[in-house]
């Protein structure tokens, strides 16, 4: 925790790091099952050699596929050292030899839809034997975490900690934050700079805004104020990003007293 490595913005690609060329497919479908009670919808097709999946599932298509290959110019490794939570997440990226792509399409469903059911099916790829780490969100997340993160899901809420990073490194005696994965949902990425506060209060204070703008489908806008009390006013601004690709909304911090 402390250091930052600059991220590229880009199209979601939600990458499930595996260290052998293999995917149990009839494992993949017991858990989608017994977990989430998705049933593949049987057109008398099977893939003989484990490499693909693909079902439809309320007007969305989630697609698995075996890639025999690591994540290309290392990106995967590079991103792994921002997980500060995670301090084997590096080394876990440079043993990988192959990967599985997970991939829900179908825009005319709604987001939070897609990103649940995206993260249902990676969270049923966690149970495959060679799996080592996630690649998503800009970093390389421990399988149990995404598993256990995923289980809001079961518990009727939002997995917000399976679609966003929340980044941390100190400036001096203060802490900066930041999200990464606000803008597949269409919303600006979030900041917090130069806050007097513990790591693990501030992360929470930034998740709490995500929490709240996701589950609201709420719009922040620069010049406006947020608060969570009658007397709070966190003032909102927008400027080029510290460490994204383009511009964010800056949040006022306050503690939590």
């Amino acid at each position: 925790i402390g250091q930052v490595h600059p991220l590229k913005q880009k199209e979601p690609g939600f990458v499930l790091i595996v260290d052998d060329a293999e995917m149990n497919r009839l494992l993949l479908k017991e858990v989608l099952h017994e977990k989430y009670r998705i049933i593949e919808a049987e057109d008398g097709e099977e893939n003989a050699d484990n490499t693909s999946f693909v079902i439809c599932v309320g007007g969305m298509m989630a697609a698995v596929s075996l890639i025999e290959a690591p994540v290309p110019e290392e990106e995967a490794v590079a991103n792994a050292a921002n997980n500060y939570m995670w301090p084997g997440a590096v080394a876990a990226a440079k043993a990988h030899t192959a990967q599985i792509l997970v991939a829900v399409l179908g825009n005319q469903a709604p987001v939070l839809e897609r990103g649940k059911l995206l993260v249902k099916f990676i969270a049923a790829c966690c149970k495959q034997e060679t799996v080592l780490g996630v690649y998503t969100s800009g970093t390389v997340f421990q399988p149990q975490f995404y598993l256990d993160a995923a289980q809001m899901l079961t518990d009727g809420g939002l997995p917000v900690l399976n679609w966003i990073y929340f980044g941390l490194y100190q400036e001096g005696k203060t802490w900066n934050a930041y999200t990464y994965g606000m803008r597949m949902f269409g919303k600006e990425e979030m900041e917090v700079l130069q806050a007097d506060a513990k790591p693990e209060e501030l992360r929470n204070f930034l998740l709490d805004i995500v929490y709240y703008v996701l589950d609201g489908n709420v719009t922040l806008h620069a010049g406006e104020t947020l608060g969570f009390s009658e007397n709070q006013k966190l003032p909102i601004t927008c400027s080029k990003s510290e460490v994204l690709e383009g511009s964010t909304l800056k949040i006022g911090f306050t503690a939590n007293k």
